[in-house]
């Protein structure tokens, strides 16, 4: 459904200042001021690409010299550290981040009475089990908290101090052993019963208070990993539903990971109302406005174009060049690269401004060489006439487009494909 008010609300939030005039010549298009320092025209303003790697299975050579030069930004598990320079030698640009869960210890990660060497989290289970049981976060009953469908994954109390600081120093220590750009915290978690459905933790009796102890841990980390000049990021994903948890997050964090960004299956699209497709992409306003990452993650197939392309559009309308993109169809499926297109070659150019909105409540962003269009609302086609003829995303000549509901579209200037 039109959530034309809203919209019109969100586009004086200070972070945009657009100073707006209707200019009636032009399409009743709502026009900003014109934005300098988003990236210079002479430079190439291609897709980013991230690429989350863990599975257990090596990756062959063939495949890295492959997908090294393609994406600028993989994450991997501890136990695949000597690829680190693998990557880098194909491409000596790319970010290289180790995994480690923040919130949790794993059983699994245990041999012959000894914590894996490399492991899945800050804290290895059976130090913890061994020299700290207080560490483990409770229930009520006085019982260890385990991930709901994840077994072997245990709730740690991350307010404790002592805790935090281990989880610091061991992962930075590691970051710095094996030459890893910075990590990606993952389960940046931000109500008390994630995980297991209305059961809660002793120690915690309100969100903010839980929030509160994720707050301090991530300070205690981010300090250690700036002293090593590296790069912080935590999974924070769904926060569109939880005002304010995003931004006082990323206070203490290089960047995040929203892992379901506005296509969640075929079909299965987040439009635009309260809690729905504006904040969801004033996650990356905020990040971009403070030169820090966001990594986001729709989850659509190769056979689904009219998501890839309302992903894709919408990662436009908002990257200004620290925002990364991949596509991911089957949840926590993650092992191959997502899939390549030839979309991703294609250079945007300089942005002209930040995204408005024409009056029919279309998102619109003007590149020297491209334009991106956005219907976020649910039901209803609009229509836009460009003001000159533009290449659609098959090659053909167009002057106008029909926007259907859920829909993006990326048009390329003449002779600028």
């Amino acid at each position: 459904m039109s959530r034309i008010f809203i919209k019109l609300l969100f586009l004086g939030i200070v972070f945009f200042s657009i100073s707006c005039s209707k200019d009636e010549n032009e399409n009743n298009i709502v026009k900003p001021d014109i934005i300098d320092e988003i990236i210079t025209d002479t430079l190439v303003n291609k897709t980013k690409l991230f690429w989350l790697y863990l599975h257990h299975e090596e990756i062959p050579d063939t495949l890295i010299e492959t997908e090294a030069p393609r994406r600028d930004l993989i994450v991997m598990n501890a136990w695949f550290h000597e690829y680190v320079q693998k990557f880098k030698a194909v491409n000596p640009d790319i970010k290289t981040l180790v995994y480690k869960d923040l919130t949790s210890t794993r059983s699994y990660a245990v041999e012959n009475g000894a914590d894996n060497q490399y492991l899945p989290t800050g804290v290895g289970f059976q130090y913890a089990d061994t020299n700290h049981p207080e560490w483990f976060l409770l229930d009520t009953n006085d019982n260890r908290l385990e991930y709901a469908g994840y077994a072997d994954h245990w709730q740690m109390d991350i307010g404790n101090t002592e805790y935090q600081q281990l989880w610091a120093n061991q992962v930075g220590e590691e970051l710095v052993a094996n030459d890893w750009d910075g990590v990606l915290m993952d389960n940046a978690i931000y109500t008390l019963d994630t995980y297991h459905e209305n059961v809660f933790p002793k120690n915690y009796e309100t969100n903010t208070e839980f929030q509160l102890a994720y707050k301090s841990m991530l300070t205690t980390i981010s300090t250690r990993l700036k002293a090593d000049n590296k790069i912080g990021i935590a999974n924070i994903t769904n926060t569109r539903l939880y005002p304010g948890v995003w931004e006082s997050y990323l206070q203490h964090l290089d960047g995040g990971l929203d892992e379901w960004w506005l296509v969640f299956s075929n079909g299965n699209y987040l439009s635009d109302y309260a809690e729905g497709y504006t904040p969801q992409i004033t996650e990356v306003v905020t990040n971009e406005a403070d030169g820090k990452i966001t990594l986001v993650q729709p989850h659509s197939s190769t056979s689904d174009d009219q998501g890839f392309y309302y992903a894709f559009a919408s990662y436009w309308l908002v990257n200004n060049g620290n925002t990364y993109f991949s596509e991911q169809e089957v949840t926590d499926a993650y092992k191959d690269p997502s899939p390549w297109r030839e979309e991703y070659t294609w250079n945007f150019g300089k942005a002209d401004s930040n995204y408005f909105q024409v009056e029919s409540g279309v998102f619109r962003r003007n590149f020297s060489h491209a334009v991106v269009l956005v219907n976020a609302n649910e039901t209803g086609s609009l229509e836009v006439d460009l003001d000159a003829p533009h290449l659609n995303e098959k090659g053909e000549k167009v002057s106008s487009i029909n926007l259907q509901a859920l829909s993006g579209r990326v048009l390329r200037k003449i002779n600028d494909e």
